[in-house]
């Protein structure tokens, strides 16, 4: 379930949208903006967004590396010495649309499809590199809270449904709950995910 920080964060913004009249509502009509974000798939990186009338356009894109140092044997004896590396990709596009304005604060709904991958190289020669790749979806409902024409920050809460590969999990580095279907494959489901960013606009 969400943690009360996040449903606090959500709600505030709410209330003051509920209290504030809209006459002085941002136009957001053809401005694009840069920022950071974490949707409700667990994906993080830069987000790009743009604004047609009251429906946005919104990319993600993401990704790191990290190397662990390994020693060991081999299944014949003989000693090996490497970096275990593992790389993870992630991107996405989301659709929002602003459901009701107010001054600086926007309520909106949306949606998105993720797809995440994960590579790891491994310094045993006695074992394979893996690899796995996973399409993801969400339905979000969220607010984005401007502190001045330039700079906003955002809070959602939404539904993540993951659909891993036979290899497994990989969006967002692999991390998340996924439960079996009669199929075999996996959906997940879990628990209402949160996401949270910022924006600056131009």
């Amino acid at each position: 379930m969400p943690s009360t920080r996040a449903l606090a964060i959500l709600s505030l913004p709410i209330l003051m949208l509920l209290g504030t009249p809209t006459a002085e509502a941002k136009d957001l009509n053809g401005r694009f903006a840069v920022g950071g974000l974490r949707n409700t798939l667990g994906q993080q990186g830069i987000s790009f967004k743009y604004w047609i009338g009251h429906l946005g356009v919104n990319l993600l894109m993401g990704g790191h590396r990290q190397s662990a140092p390994t020693t060991g044997t081999t299944a014949d004896d003989r000693e090996f010495r490497g970096d275990d590396k593992t790389t993870t990709l992630d991107s996405a596009m989301r659709i929002v649309f602003n459901a009701a304005r107010a001054k600086d604060v926007n309520l909106f709904v949306g949606g998105g499809v993720g797809i995440g991958s994960v590579a790891q190289k491994i310094a045993n020669p006695d074992q394979e590199d893996t690899s796995a790749t996973e399409v993801g979806f969400e339905l979000f409902l969220g607010t984005e809270y401007f502190f001045s024409n330039h700079f906003a920050m955002q809070a959602e809460l939404g539904l993540p449904i993951r659909t891993p590969s036979e290899d497994g999990p990989a969006i967002g580095g692999g991390t998340g709950a996924n439960v079996p279907v009669a199929d075999g494959t996996s959906v997940g489901l879990g628990t209402v995910g949160w996401a949270a960013g910022f924006s600056f606009y131009f």
